[in-house]
């Protein structure tokens, strides 16, 4: 018996829709002004390992979806095409959502050391489900990954707020 698993290739939509959705100049979806802006992440420090990755979506029209993934500014797959245990996909999900990063830092999947990128585009064509991190975080986000496997462990959160975190306001 060869168990229950389910591959997670791609999204319908954005398999069907990845010629569209980039293009052929390699454009995304969704595009920030602030796309050129440098990244902040930086290695963990020693002994203590990322537990979990947030990439936040904070600007963009994120949508959700059974398959997503993370991508480069090219379009390439940095993570998201991964065998999981279908039942594993019915209970948690591929990637954890939060809408606010109080929210994501209480996430079970979150652990006490989360790495914090920025996403610096959507993709998807029509689902928009897709966070593009730029080259440089998914060169950082591979290589912390092999110190602890978070990402192997599905400990993944997509940030994904309409509104910048100054313009959020509380009831």
């Amino acid at each position: 018996m060869y168990g229950r698993y389910v591959l997670i290739a791609a999204c319908v939509f954005g398999l069907l829709a990845g010629v569209a959705a980039f293009g052929d100049d390699g454009a995304a979806a969704q595009t920030s002004s602030d796309s050129a802006k440098t990244s902040l992440a930086k290695p963990s420090e020693p002994g203590k390992p990322y537990t979990s990755v947030i990439i936040d979506t904070t600007g963009f029209d994120l949508q959700r979806c059974m398959s997503p993934k993370v991508r480069k500014p090219d379009g390439s797959e940095v993570w998201g095409t991964i065998k999981v245990d279908y039942d594993v996909v019915e209970e948690k999900g591929i990637v954890g959502y939060a809408v606010s990063l109080e929210d994501a830092k209480k996430n079970s999947r979150c652990g006490s050391n989360p790495l914090i990128l920025q996403a610096v585009a959507i993709y998807g064509g029509k689902r928009d489900s897709d966070p593009v991190i730029a080259a440089e975080d998914a060169k950082l986000l591979l290589a912390e990954n092999e110190k602890s496997h978070f990402l192997d462990k599905l400990n993944v959160i997509f940030l994904k707020c309409t509104k910048p975190a100054s313009d959020d306001k509380t009831k």
